[in-house]
């Protein structure tokens, strides 16, 4: 601001800035899967198979899509009510379903595309790596990872039998503390990742040896490891012996030609 003779007050304001518009990246989508019993399923319309395998061309290896209705609307150059007639139909017959309503950080919902009913959500995401996580998705694996520890942190109160001081506090603190886990090697972050998961320690044996052989050829990073693992154990139903089917799991997807 500069100011002129008589005190009045002369405001300048700054040039406009250059703003460089970027085109658009090219749509990478070239195929589209989606389940075959869609395709003779007599109680789906035309225009449902076609909203269906437009939402299968924008999901992941896990069946997961954060595609929106209107985006959706504009691939078929239609409205997003027609398109809104269609989601709701293919959620009754079980084809897709809402993982994740969209709300007010997140204005598209999380759909998953069911191809296999036998197949659960925390399964389907067990078999694919990070891609499948939405920001509302890891929000609810760390809720559910704090409600854990609070059962944990009350589960070791209990234990000692002592009141809320001195030592409990100290046990009920590092109950609920973040886990941190040792990068350093392979057998390190499995004992973290698996005591964070089920609040005890893994009995190595020879099969999670030879686990930690595979694991090793991979050459994955170690916060990836840590993250795949720690998704892989919170889907199985209770704890396994050993990793070496998560390892050949492993194996499959990183490396190629193994």
């Amino acid at each position: 601001m500069k100011v002129l003779s008589g005190d009045k007050p002369n405001f300048q304001i700054p040039t406009k800035p250059k703003v460089k518009l970027k085109a658009a990246p090219p749509d990478q989508r070239q195929i589209a899967v989606m389940p075959i019993k869609a395709l003779t399923d007599r109680r789906l319309s035309g225009g449902c198979v076609r909203v269906l395998a437009l939402i299968c061309s924008y999901c992941n290896r896990a069946g997961i899509t954060w595609v929106g209705q209107q985006r959706l609307a504009k691939d078929l150059s239609t409205s997003s009510r027609y398109i809104s007639n269609q989601v709701v139909r293919l959620r009754e017959l079980g084809y897709i379903e809402t993982l994740v309503k969209g709300g007010k950080h997140s204005h598209t919902a999380t759909t998953r595309v069911i191809y296999n009913k036998s197949i659960n959500q925390l399964d389907a995401i067990a078999l694919v790596n990070e891609e499948s996580r939405s920001p509302d998705m890891i929000n609810k694996e760390e809720k559910f990872m704090a409600e854990m520890l609070s059962k944990g942190s009350k589960q070791a109160r209990k234990t000692i039998k002592l009141p809320v001081k001195g030592k409990a506090l100290e046990v009920i603190g590092k109950a609920m503390a973040p886990v941190i886990v040792d990068h350093n090697n392979c057998e390190a972050i499995v004992q973290s990742v698996y005591r964070s998961v089920f609040f005890k320690d893994k009995l190595i044996n020879d099969l999670d040896l030879k686990g930690f052989e595979l694991i090793a050829m991979c050459q994955v990073q170690d916060q990836m490891l840590s993250q795949d693992l720690e998704l892989w154990l919170k889907a199985r139903p209770a704890a396994p012996e050993s990793i070496i089917d998560f390892a050949r799991a492993l194996m499959d997807e990183n490396c190629t030609g193994a």
